[in-house]
């Protein structure tokens, strides 16, 4: 396992094409941005331990997906 550590802003690159942002740190719990490409699927880690019986469909990006650009990560932006 690899452990960084990363301040409020910084950025962390996976595979050259999936990015990891730290958008906020509040006490004990960390707001992360991501942007990847849409073939891969990004869940929480309990979410398929807490459904028994997930349709692998259910786990694939929609066919129409918009990828947001790095700068979509920025702190400063409100949806």
């Amino acid at each position: 396992m690899l452990v960084l550590r990363r301040k409020k802003g910084e950025t962390v690159v996976i595979g050259g094409s999936i990015l990891v942002r730290v958008l906020e740190v509040e006490g004990d719990r960390v707001k992360l941005g991501f942007v990847a490409p849409p073939e891969v699927v990004i869940v929480r880690e309990e979410l398929p331990r807490s459904l028994p019986s997930v349709q692998p469909e259910a786990t694939q990006p929609p066919t129409e997906h918009l990828s947001p650009s790095p700068e979509d990560l920025s702190d400063t932006h409100q949806p």
